[in-house]
């Protein structure tokens, strides 16, 4: 219950991963907000449609982000944020990099679409 009016009183459609701290909100709301990155360190989300889960931070795919796992891909993509259901929601993923992928970010790259090959989207929300 108490998530509840929490996501209804701050999160209103966005996600956790979203919500940013206002100037308006109480100090209970800007101290769990200070807290998230942690939060969002040590739990690992299951995907389902890929709609509440961040592709790069999040840890769904593996044990660490592949924001963690990738860096060298990390450090060039386009759109950080984005989310799993998002990437996978085309045949060819849907992302974008700021440089060529050649050497060491073209292994990395054919390492991370290997595993991405087995992930299947559902029409049910991501847990954790």
């Amino acid at each position: 219950m108490w998530s509840q009016i929490l996501r209804n009183k701050y999160l209103h459609s966005k996600t956790l991963a979203q919500a940013t701290i206002r100037p308006t909100d109480s100090p209970f709301w800007k101290g769990l907000m200070r807290t998230k990155d942690m939060f969002f360190r040590r739990v690992k989300f299951l995907v389902g449609n890929g709609m509440s889960t961040r592709f790069w931070e999040d840890t769904w795919l593996g044990e660490t982000p592949l924001a963690l796992q990738y860096p060298t891909l990390y450090n060039i993509v386009q759109r950080k944020k984005d989310y799993v259901g998002i990437v996978l929601q085309t045949i060819s993923l849907n992302i974008q990099f700021r440089r060529t992928l050649v050497g060491e970010r073209w292994t990395a790259w054919m390492h991370l679409v290997r595993r991405l090959i087995e992930v299947r989207l559902s029409d049910m929300p991501d847990s954790t």
